[in-house]
């Protein structure tokens, strides 16, 4: 009898899910585990090294979008200004083996990941590209952050909104991509810290087997 009720039940929730896609953020929660660990797999060693050590930290901090979609939280993606400046100032000041500044590198690729792409993908084909590449490190410098986002939100954000092929949607992946790298790194080297051998412009990830991905950071 229970076990009958169960598998209803279960019937049930996937049927939900099946036929309203947009009321789950599933597929988008993957997508943005991956950002980071791609992001962290193209960062520079010592960087890495960090990253690595605090992985489930930055990676609940890349979730803060979807976990204030009802709180008085908003992605304004002026505010990335705000976050970089702090990831900064918290790091020089020696803070980085407190929480909040782990976390402030997920919040740091969040709220650029939703300034390049806030859409929420339905679908699988939707999310990771195949092959994700690196275009070689960009320096970020704190007085020129709001113009640049100003310039993705102008390349990116507004031509490319609710635009869902796989073409388009890659393009954003790797952008989102390689502007964390950029910023992770800009904010790590500007604290004073050294970031190790960078990974050279061209360096691929492919997508074809996510498990092996999931355990190249794990």
């Amino acid at each position: 009898m229970y076990l009958k009720l169960f598998k209803m039940f279960i019937f049930s929730v996937l049927a939900v899910l099946i036929a309203f896609p947009g009321s789950s953020l599933a597929f988008k929660s993957l997508t943005r585990d991956q950002l980071v660990y791609d992001a962290i797999e193209l960062c520079p060693t010592q960087l890495k090294e960090y990253l690595r050590s605090n992985l489930s930290t930055v990676s609940s901090g890349m979730h803060f979008q979807e976990r204030h979609r009802h709180g008085p939280y908003s992605i304004n993606p002026y505010d990335t200004e705000i976050i970089f400046q702090n990831l900064i100032k918290d790091l020089k000041e020696g803070r980085h083996d407190e929480f909040n500044t782990a976390h402030a590198f997920g919040v740091l690729a969040c709220f650029l990941a939703e300034t390049i792409s806030p859409d929420n993908y339905k679908t699988p084909s939707h999310l990771i590209p195949l092959q994700a590449k690196y275009d070689g490190f960009q320096r970020i410098d704190a007085a020129s952050v709001k113009p640049h986002i100003a310039g993705l939100i102008e390349n990116y954000r507004v031509p490319c909104r609710m635009r869902m092929k796989s073409e388009i949607t890659d393009l954003l992946y790797n952008i989102a991509l390689n502007e964390i790298v950029d910023y992770w790194v800009s904010a790590w080297e500007a604290s004073g810290f050294q970031s190790g051998t960078l990974a050279r412009a061209g360096q691929e990830i492919s997508h074809k087997n996510l498990v092996l991905n999931f355990k190249l950071v794990g």
